[in-house]
């Protein structure tokens, strides 16, 4: 047993030393060096074995669990950013508050030829959200060529509003992927970045609510953009460690580098425009990436988090064929409060709907 038990150490302290790698991930850009990337994709994991470790050298009363528990602890501000326990809920609507939504529709299941079953479901909790400012992601393409009920139910609802980033000629509304709209005046707006090699990209509107104008950013970092055949094989992973298709995983490691890479120039970018704003922000979007990373950390700067501030549970917010992260986010400013924090998938989307209530006074 002796032996057995100097190996399952070895063991254990690799992944000690891989949880405690993966808290230098928000620290460290990609462009320096990407693989920082990857572990804190993995924390979850590797937390979770951490976790095992600990329950195996309790049930032989060796002290030697205090290594891995240690290692929990020192990031255990990480964990909250993952899972939280106690929602912060108001029954009624607070002066001064403005109800956001953050959704990755995925086009609304056109592009896919999703015919969604939860189109009254979906209008049900737009109406029970009943939003003031509204981020879009994956929205829809310029020509708008394709419809579908629900794409038209959405317009017809928010027609009334004014909006950043999407034109409306008629019934068409022409919009390149990304899109805000607000119930209150939007006084200016624009691009704050866009790379010509990604499709990915980042908006802002400055929007005139209670006396104050209030920034929000709308945010698409860069996507890893797997292929059918790279879920197949990440799904196949799953259950057999020895592929025999090598370079299909290779190729997956070389996209997974290179959306790292893209991430943390749309993040610097970012990240200066919000530090030469004059104005209380609110950042809304699908940063592709866990609260344990270089574009989580930089962006989210000083600012809260809502889920952190007002959420419960597993903070998941992608449910496609990936495993599944939380990667869709609402910011704002440190005097900011938030509450009802509140997400929900629906068949058309591959990410949850996100929303909160932000006090602002």
């Amino acid at each position: 047993m002796f032996i057995v038990n100097r190996i399952v150490f070895l063991i254990n302290s690799i992944f000690i030393l891989a949880l405690l790698a993966s808290y230098l991930a928000p620290f460290i850009s990609p462009d320096l060096f990407w693989p920082f990337a990857f572990l804190g994709l993995t924390f979850p994991l590797l937390l979770i074995i951490n976790f095992i470790f600990i329950i195996y050298w309790l049930a032989f009363f060796n002290m030697r669990f205090l290594f891995s528990l240690a290692a929990i602890v020192i990031g255990w501000s990480h964990i909250t950013e993952f899972v939280q326990l106690n929602a912060k809920k108001s029954p009624e609507r607070k002066p001064h508050s403005l109800s956001v939504i953050s959704f990755n529709a995925r086009y609304f299941g056109i592009m896919d030829n999703v015919a969604s079953q939860e189109e009254e479901l979906f209008a049900e909790k737009l109406n029970k959200l009943d939003a003031d400012v509204i981020c879009m992601q994956e929205m829809f393409v310029n020509t708008d060529d394709k419809n579908s009920t629900l794409h038209q139910s959405f317009k017809k609802k928010f027609i009334s509003f004014h909006k950043a980033n999407i034109k409306v000629k008629g019934d068409k509304w022409y919009c390149d992927n990304m899109g805000i709209l607000s119930k209150y005046p939007i006084i200016n707006k624009g691009v704050i970045e866009k790379n010509p090699e990604s499709y990915n990209y980042t908006i802002f509107a400055d929007i005139l609510f209670d006396g104050d104008t209030i920034r929000v950013i709308n945010t698409h970092l860069q996507s890893i953009k797997f292929e059918k055949r790279d879920y197949q094989a990440v799904e196949q992973l799953k259950v057999n460690q020895n592929p025999e298709e090598v370079d299909v995983y290779k190729n997956i490691i070389s996209k997974m580098k290179y959306a790292y890479l893209l991430r943390a120039k749309q993040t610097d970018s970012i990240s200066d425009f919000i530090a030469q704003c004059p104005y209380k922000i609110i950042v809304c979007g699908d940063f592709n990436d866990s609260p344990l990373s270089y574009a989580y950390r930089t962006i989210k700067g000083e600012m809260k988090d809502a889920f952190i501030e007002a959420g419960s549970g597993l903070g998941r917010t992608y449910v496609g064929r990936m495993p599944s992260f939380r990667i869709d986010y609402i910011f704002g400013h440190q005097q900011f409060e938030f509450y009802n924090y509140y997400a929900k998938a629906f068949d058309f989307s591959d990410h949850k709907l996100v929303s909160c209530m932000i006090k602002t006074k």
